[in-house]
């Protein structure tokens, strides 16, 4: 299992709260504290992106969060292995879809950038982004949040 996955799989399991309900679906129906977390992640997109194009050896696992919708609703996934395609960037979903049921882990997707609400990578094994995930913790018990956010740089 991918690291990104397994990180995140941590996460969930450490956020099942009616929080991280919220979380997974369309932005606007998780609280302000989220809203703020996607803006700022939005506002900061640039900066990822050259990280992404620097490619330095010490950063690994470049991902964006994304909505995707179909008839079933809306929720958010993360696409992992970044990369350029015929002028696009495209992705590989990371995470399993529960609500959107035209997706599935592992299949790859075009990357539309006016759908992300975050992104994360690794640098020196730490998180670098992930501000939706940063926000999630604030409602867990302050031992359990303290343990997670060693987890960022």
């Amino acid at each position: 299992m991918p690291l990104l996955a397994r990180i995140l799989l941590l996460l969930a399991a450490l956020l099942a709260t009616p929080l991280l309900a919220a979380a997974q679906a369309v932005p606007g129906a998780s609280g302000e504290e989220m809203q703020r977390a996607i803006a700022t992640a939005r506002r900061t997109l640039p900066q990822f992106w050259e990280r992404v194009r620097a490619n330095a050896p010490s950063e690994t696992g470049y991902a964006v969060k994304i909505v995707a919708s179909d008839q079933h609703g809306a929720e958010h996934v993360w696409l992992s292995r970044l990369r350029m395609r015929g002028g696009r960037i495209v992705g590989t979903i990371d995470t399993k879809p529960r609500i959107v049921r035209s997706l599935r882990q592992g299949q790859e997707l075009p990357v539309n950038e006016d759908a992300i609400v975050d992104w994360m990578y690794f640098r020196n094994g730490l998180i670098v982004g992930n501000e939706t995930g940063r926000a999630m913790l604030r409602a867990l018990p302050r031992e359990e949040a303290e343990k997670l956010l060693k987890l960022y740089e």
